[in-house]
């Protein structure tokens, strides 16, 4: 139950991240000003995102999950109310930074929760039910808001996302249980996890990795109309199979056990980068567009749940902190791949290179991911990933 009550919740807290960016025209237009103006808005989210999350996890360190869970819910009921009702560019600035920290807090409680709530067997499945909730978001929150803001107005997709972070809070309210929650460990113990070297290995894995994903899928739209030929209406049946790719890899990163994350992580980061250095190939066929973008949304969703449960397991007390920073590792490479891609396209290499040069990081990452293994290994078998996370929380 609570699995579930923490993917709805995943849901509505990603759908209001993402659904911006389909009626930036509408909120430029409607607001007076002009659309990289506009753009702005998920810049600022991002930035308040990969900042205060981390921030926000350590001043709220001392108040019990379950209570924490409901006020970060709450938060984010209120900021999207606030966007629907913003009737000028600051006000809705101003409402979706408030959404920003609330989703960058979010994250990092929800793991815990969801760890806490499971035996330690099943502590990457709960993981994995969270980021299916970000995976949903992507197939059906941002498309469906997108298509009510261009119908209703810009103003209707946030009282979507309003809807959607009310069924969650209700949720959140009667399902989430009390967990055990651990004394905060204080500012210096929780900045004292970032001198292990599997938290710091971790951590470079997801920047590296995501940066590789994320320059591929910037640029995934254009490639696949004028790369592959696909007709703009089928370019959305394509990203579908993305997002039905995303679901399928997070069940399986599901399905492998805490202590064995680390031996397992470099194979998905490999299938990643081999189909991103493959894309620009792969590109020149419609059947092998749509297999290469199922199985980049499959390899990514299997990695990125395992490394968040590996370096929670790894951060000791800190775990909630090392949870936000690792979100904010990946705001880094959301914010990275884009500049990357951009750097492909105006040197005139084109769009069927983007997801090969993405894919040069990503390898990167695979070996980092290779060194966390040996490292686990070597460590004394009471310090790995087989650490009860359930006690930090």
């Amino acid at each position: 139950m609570i699995a579930f009550i923490l993917m709805l919740s995943a849901f509505a807290v990603g759908t209001s991240e993402f659904i911006i960016v389909g009626v930036l025209p509408e909120v430029a237009a409607d607001l007076g000003v002009d659309v990289p103006t506009a753009g702005l808005l998920v810049t600022a989210y991002a930035v308040s995102v990969a900042l205060g999350g981390p921030v926000l996890t350590v001043l709220t360190g001392r108040i019990a999950r379950r209570k924490l869970l409901i006020s970060v819910m709450a938060l984010a009921l209120v900021a999207s109310l606030g966007s629907a009702l913003a009737d000028d560019y600051t006000l809705l600035m101003a409402a979706r930074m408030v959404a920003a920290l609330a989703q960058g807090l979010f994250f990092a409680v929800a793991s815990q929760v969801a760890i806490a709530a499971v035996p330690p067997e099943k502590q990457t499945a709960a993981i994995a039910k969270v980021v299916n909730g970000v995976a949903l978001s992507t197939i059906l929150g941002i498309p469906l808001g997108t298509l009510i803001g261009q119908n209703y107005g810009w103003r209707a997709s946030f009282v979507l996302v309003s809807a959607l972070t009310a069924i969650g809070l209700v949720g959140v309210v009667l399902g989430t249980p009390k967990v055990a929650h651990e004394p905060d460990p204080g500012v210096r113990a929780s900045l004292f996890a970032f001198g292990r070297r599997t938290v710091l290995l971790g951590l470079a894995t997801t920047i590296l990795s995501f940066t590789g994903l994320i320059t591929a899928f910037t640029y995934v739209a254009p490639a696949l109309r004028e790369v592959s030929g696909f007709e703009p209406g089928w370019v959305t049946g394509v990203l579908l199979v993305y997002g039905l790719g995303t679901l399928v890899g997070s069940t399986l990163a599901g399905r492998v056990p805490t202590d064995r994350i680390a031996r397992v992580l470099p194979v998905p980061l490999a299938v990643l980068g081999v189909g991103l250095l493959a894309q620009g190939l792969m590109l020149e066929s419609k059947v092998a567009a749509v297999v290469s973008v199922f199985v980049l949304g499959a390899s990514a969703f299997t990695a990125g749940p395992l490394i968040h449960t590996y370096l929670m397991g790894q951060a000791g007390s800190a775990a909630g902190l090392v949870a936000s920073v690792n979100i904010s590792a990946f705001n880094v490479a959301a914010a990275l791949g884009p500049m990357l891609g951009g750097v492909v396209l105006t040197s005139g290499l084109g769009l069927r290179w983007v997801g090969t040069v993405g894919g040069l990081s990503t390898i990167l990452g695979v070996g980092v991911a290779l060194v966390v293994g040996r490292v686990t290994a070597a460590r004394p078998a009471t310090s790995g990933t087989t650490t009860p996370l359930a006690a930090h929380v």
